[in-house]
């Protein structure tokens, strides 16, 4: 390995390109995501009697998922399974690839056997070395997987388990996403501890393989540990799952403002789990500011021009609404979650038209459908109106 190592760390300073790969992020904007639940199909992961992470991890994912596209319906949301399936950790990265992904978040569970079965808390991390020998045993338990597939020491280039050569050439291959991907790390460990039990076990570096050829900002978060009691318990609960994954979709969001220099940040509340079971899209308790806006639950398909969301109610003729003072609509979702529109119209080349008018003004302003206070996907809102 001592000749390999050599090798790449010189490509890695004369040719940093070759070694980052041609793929490049969407400047300034967070356009895709990947959502990746660890483990699946004949790889369980941390197993604890009958509960096992591949379960967690799946159903934390698929909420998140779901979250981001009711409240950014212009964001892609991959997933690297979708169901119970193995997937290796070389082609969960591919996948991330291949989308263009802006973004990529790997979902697991810790655990501990023997005495530091106390070991408690959530941790999310990034590709990377670090002094701390309990991070580089974490990364290599999840590392270890890759002996289920075949001709694993060609499909990762020479990794070999256990080896710290191989540790450092897989953390420098994702270094170039590193404060990125730190900083995105750091905003989740907040939302944790602001919303969920788990104890913050902080931000940190270590050799994941399934980060090492990611080329985008990418983390992989520990939700917590199965092997403790109180973390496990609250794991594996519905109401769990659903708090850890509004605490990544909030982090998420926030991300995503900071990216992009949005003025307003959507943050979503834990609304208990039959939000994790339901299908239905939320519904919204609706403020008519305008005589326009009032009769819109009573007249079928509607369409309006989402400018932003805030976390407090503001007045219609508020001075941030601009040349749209007065004619603004709210529609609150939950505590702490007001969407504010400009509309109705009734057909949705109308609502194109509204839209680039608004832009002018809120350059992230998009459209959405309701009938009275459901809303509608867009598609299923043409098929009723453009006849």
């Amino acid at each position: 390995m001592k000749l390999s190592l050599f090798s790449f760390l010189v490509v890695t300073i004369l040719v940093p390109n070759l070694v980052f790969g041609q793929a490049v992020q969407s400047a300034g904007k967070v356009k895709t995501v990947v959502l990746d639940a660890g483990h699946g199909g004949k790889d369980p992961g941390t197993v604890h009697g009958k509960y096992y992470e591949k379960d967690v991890t799946l159903n934390v994912a698929l909420s998140l998922g779901k979250m981001i596209n009711e409240n950014y319906p212009d964001v892609k949301v991959v997933y690297t399974r979708s169901t119970d399936v193995y997937v290796t950790l070389n082609d969960r990265g591919k996948i991330a690839n291949n989308a263009a992904a802006d973004l990529f978040i790997s979902i697991h569970v810790d655990a501990i056997a023997g005495q530091s079965a106390t070991a408690t808390g959530a941790t999310t991390y990034v590709m990377g070395l670090d002094k701390q020998n309990s991070n580089l045993d974490v990364a290599m338990r999840e590392n270890d997987v890759i002996v289920m597939e075949e001709d694993y020491t060609t499909t990762y280039e020479g990794y070999i388990p256990g080896s710290s050569e191989s540790f450092i050439i897989f953390s420098l291959m994702q270094y170039a996403y590193q404060e990125q991907s730190m900083d995105f790390a750091e905003i989740v460990q907040n939302h944790y501890t602001r919303s969920t039990p788990m104890r913050d076990r902080g931000a940190r570096q270590a050799p994941y393989l399934v980060l090492w050829n990611t080329s985008m900002p990418s983390v992989l978060t520990e939700l917590g540990y199965m092997s403790h009691s109180e973390d496990r318990a609250f794991l594996v609960s519905s109401k769990g799952q659903q708090t850890m994954a509004t605490a990544l979709f909030n982090a998420f969001s926030e991300y995503k403002s900071k990216v992009e220099g949005r003025a307003s940040t959507i943050f979503l509340t834990d609304a208990g789990p039959s939000t994790t079971t339901t299908d239905k899209p939320a519904t919204a308790t609706t403020t008519a500011t305008t005589a326009t806006t009032a009769k819109s639950a009573d007249s079928g398909v509607q369409y309006y021009i989402q400018i932003c969301t805030l976390a407090e109610k503001v007045a219609a003729n508020a001075s941030r609404f601009g040349s749209w003072r007065g004619q603004v609509s709210v529609r609150e979702f939950g505590p702490r979650t007001f969407k504010y529109y400009v509309g109705p119209v009734a057909t949705y080349s109308e609502a194109v038209t509204l839209q680039a008018k608004v832009r002018k003004e809120f350059k992230d302003a998009f459209a959405v459908a309701f009938e009275g206070d459901k809303q509608l996907n867009l598609s299923e809102a043409r098929k009723r109106t453009d006849k």
